[in-house]
């Protein structure tokens, strides 16, 4: 059997299955008939538990309040569509009767995609490290009625196992020990709580910290110690998964193309050794989520979107800057994977593909040599001369093992090819092999799509389609990454609200979006624009900056992961603050997003922002630069460098009087005429500075717009506006400047106070947008 174990929480913990055992005991009362509530959640994940006998709950105020009113603990159980051990635990325990009557009597049951709630995810990993319950999914907490964590684990096994306890047994002692003697689960969740939130405390804002430079040269540094000389890689020793870590070899693509050596070897032989492995899917493309084993021979089958969208671009970023072609070809078939398997015909990429076929991981990869034989006929001796079928290794836990090997490359002769460029040729020459083996494969019926369209992976995906259409000379991926900019725009940004929804399920919309979703959704339409020219790019470029300077910027200047104005039930605990583990980070994305848009628009206002929020965290990248890769990779190169260390000095000197808010520019006041039938609305504009006009001139601007904080009043007749062109524009819009009256009818009962939204503008840049509240005079 695989040992196919849960995905550890980053590269740094191996994947192992542990649980941590509590000492207690007693009985469960009867429990009350399920009600299961996942049937209509926007989520494949949660879907596939809702015939579960368990009295599930998504996340949300419902689930919590019971839990006060009735006095019981919580237990949330976090994992992900194409998370193999989330279906065998869903399989094992969920479906059981039994255990679902232990569960619905002593506990609230709360399922979470941790896809839909990242931020949910990362604190209850953090409390499950804390208590020593190890990291992977499936996450699964105990939670006091007020949220705060005393135990934890991942995969538990339906029957006891040595040295492990079974599910029924801790359902029981914690369900017992909340009943009859609770005080010692309370003092352990306090503690924990406290030291949560110790953790996630923010440090001081420091600029003089501020060196990517040096940053890059320590990152490269540290990776040389954890760098596989054999098979390329970097795992601390003992750890026996590999995984693709793209921010890491993002990091090395930059400092190879400084000029360093020893990055440039330890980029190269990582790509080979992935793609001569098994990592990389010989037959149908794209690559799998990770090996279970030190040499890429064994992967655990999933395919994420996330590590495709990173990796395509990385690949064909290494067959230009090397002049390897066998690169170019993984990349082109990544990309043809992407276009077969996660494309929607609706626009825009699914999340994921499973790893399991009927239950058994694997099923729909492995080859016997019978299969192949009777799939390629003569031809199957020189395929199997290049190939070899790697065994899965047995598991600790009896599954079901699919009959046959993984294909990957013979590894003496694909490096020797390899080394003579002539690797790519000879796969080309087998085209019609793989594409045999893909039809027997796809008889077979293929893995689960997890259905979600996240905005972040999207956007992340059609940033490597635009890296890699120029060194592959491939329009179509720049023509299907203005797809998918056109898609988020369209289907998840709000225009009427100015907010990006996380995702889109059957195409229905939902969820706040984090900051990754706006950074890296920012990031594409950047890069559109830089690619297409069209200015409507950079118009929307800039709507998501000034949404992300509005809602995810504290009094402080530090980046949020969630925005000010989210009122989703959280958890008591602030997010930990993490750095670019398998993808590149909410905050990491905001600064170079930011950054590079002032940078184009020469808006040294927004460059000053971007760089305090890096200083915001300077101190967590300083003392680990290697777990920021991407965002020390990216900052290092010299126009971002160079303007780092340049609002880094002046942030560190005496403050100087910036624009300030919108608000501080638009003087407001308002009175009511004809016998408190009319309210009268004036506004007097800075010199120099100027606010939309209403309708605004396009979709993307903000109009300035009053409205009643209560009372009511009817349409207003705003005046035009007097054309307004930017230097980089080459259209004008609508502003108004100066002195501004507007009439506002009354239309029932009578304003107490007006809401008036603006957004104030000069020659250099545009504030964000405000909302002023004022009194109605009388």
């Amino acid at each position: 059997m695989p040992m196919l174990l849960p995905l550890p929480l980053s590269n740094r913990f191996p994947a192992v299955l542990v649980g941590l055992l509590f000492v207690c005991a007693g009985g469960l009362a009867e429990p009350a008939a399920a009600e299961n509530r996942l049937s209509d959640t926007t989520s494949d994940y949660l879907r596939d538990h809702a015939d579960n006998p368990v009295d599930w709950y998504p996340w949300g105020e419902a689930a919590l309040e019971r839990a006060r009113r009735e006095d019981k603990p919580i237990f949330v159980s976090v994992g992900y569509s194409t998370c193999y051990w989330c279906h065998v635990a869903e399989r094992e325990l969920y479906d059981s009767p039994e255990i679902a009557a232990r569960m619905n009597a002593g506990f609230v049951n709360i399922k979470v995609d941790r896809e839909q709630r990242p931020d949910l995810d990362r604190v209850l990993m953090q409390a499950t490290e804390a208590l020593g319950g190890g990291g992977g999914w499936p996450n699964n907490v105990f939670l006091t009625p007020d949220l705060q964590p005393f135990f934890a684990g991942s995969y538990f096994p339906p029957e006891p196992l040595p040295g492990r306890e079974s599910f029924p047994q801790i359902l029981e002692r914690l369900s017992t020990q909340w009943r009859n003697d609770r005080e010692p689960l309370i003092e352990r969740a306090e503690t924990i709580a406290a030291a949560l939130r110790e953790q996630s405390a923010a440090s001081g804002i420091d600029p003089e910290r501020l060196d990517p430079v040096a940053w890059r040269e320590q990152a490269v540094e540290s990776l040389g110690q954890t760098f596989d000389p054999l098979v390329g890689g970097f795992a601390p020793p003992g750890q026996s998964s590999r995984f693709p870590q793209s921010p890491k070899l993002s990091l090395l693509l930059s400092a190879m193309e400084a000029g360093d050596d020893s990055a440039r070897e330890m980029f190269d032989q990582t790509l080979a050794a992935m793609s001569i492995g098994a990592l990389f899917d010989h037959v149908g493309g794209g690559f799998h989520r990770y090996t279970v084993d030190p040499q890429w021979q064994v992967p655990h089958f999933e395919k994420m979107l996330l590590d495709n969208a990173q990796l395509i671009g990385l690949y064909a970023g290494a067959a230009e800057r090397l002049g390897q072609p066998w690169y170019a070809r993984v990349a082109e078939r990544s990309i043809d994977y992407l276009e077969r398997r996660l494309w929607a015909e609706a626009g825009g990429l699914f999340t994921a593909e499973s790893a399991s076929l009927d239950g058994i991981e694997g099923k729909s990869y492995v080859f016997t040599p019978a299969e192949i034989r009777s799939a390629l006929g003569e031809r199957a001796t020189d395929f199997l001369d290049w190939h070899e079928l790697v065994p899965l290794p047995e598991s600790r836990i009896d599954h079901e093992l699919p009959d046959g090997g993984v294909v990957n490359l013979r590894p003496g002769r694909a490096l020797d090819a390899l080394e003579g460029n002539s690797l790519a040729e000879a796969m080309t020459g087998l085209e019609d092999d793989y594409a045999a083996l893909l039809a027997q494969r796809q008889e077979r019926g293929q893995p689960s799509r997890d259905r979600k369209q996240v905005a972040e992976f999207n956007a992340l995906a059609g940033l490597g389609l635009l890296a890699a259409a120029q060194p592959l000379g491939r329009g179509d991926a720049a023509d299907r990454a203005a797809e998918v900019g056109e898609w988020l725009w369209d289907t998840l940004w709000d225009r009427s609200t100015g907010r990006l929804h996380r995702q889109a399920y059957a195409e229905q919309v939902s969820g706040e979006a984090f900051l990754a979703d706006y950074a890296a959704t920012g990031r594409l339409m950047l890069a559109l624009y830089g690619h297409q020219h069209e200015l409507k790019w950079l118009f929307r470029a800039q709507r998501i900056a000034q949404a992300i300077e509005a809602r995810f910027v504290d009094d402080a200047g530090r980046l949020l992961e969630r925005a000010l104005t989210d009122e989703r039930p959280g958890l008591p605990v602030t997010p930990p603050l993490v750095g670019d583990e398998v993808g590149p980070s909410g905050h990491s994305q905001a600064v170079v997003f930011l950054l590079d848009l002032g940078l184009l628009m020469d808006a040294p206002l927004r460059q000053q922002r971007a760089v305090a929020a890096l200083a915001g965290f300077a101190g967590e990248v300083a003392a680990d630069p290697e777990a920021w890769g991407w965002l020390v990779g990216e900052l290092a190169r010299p126009s971002r460098a160079e303007a780092v260390g340049r609002f880094a000095a002046e942030l560190a000197a005496p403050a100087a009087v910036g624009p300030g808010a919108s608000r501080d520019h638009v003087a407001v006041s308002a009175r009511q005429v004809e016998q408190g039938q009319t309210i009268v609305v004036q506004l007097r504009i800075d010199a120099g500075f100027h606010i939309n006009a209403n309708p605004a001139s396009a979709d993307y601007l903000v109009p300035t717009r009053v409205t009643a904080v209560d009372g009511k009043i009817g349409p207003i007749d705003y005046p035009p506006g007097k054309p307004f062109r930017a230097e980089f524009a080459t259209e004008a819009i609508d502003v108004y400047e100066g002195e501004l009256t507007l009439r506002a009818p009354v239309a029932g009962a009578v304003p107490e106070g007006l809401r008036i939204e603006i957004q104030a503008c000069n020659d250099e840049v545009c504030l964000a947008p405000d909302t002023i509240e004022v009194p109605v005079g009388r």
